[in-house]
């Protein structure tokens, strides 16, 4: 099953990476390649992490399957 993820490189992950508000952080994943990241499109919809909107709206949005980088348990 994929879901909608947003894509960032690692200039736009490392301006966004840690906290938002009060409880809040984010926190992109990187990817395979090492050099790509990617966040779930609802931080858009999150209040707290307001302060990044206008910058990841303007970012590409990728269907990715969230299994891909899970740790099996």
């Amino acid at each position: 099953m994929s879901a909608l993820f947003l894509i960032l490189n690692a200039q736009d992950a490392q301006a966004v990476r840690g906290p938002t508000a009060a409880g809040a952080a984010l926190e992109p994943m990187a990817q395979a390649d090492g050099t790509t990241f990617v966040l779930p499109m609802a931080v858009l919809d999150d209040p707290a992490h307001a302060v990044h909107h206008a910058l990841l709206a303007a970012l590409e949005r990728r269907a990715l399957d969230p299994t891909a980088w899970e740790v099996p348990q």
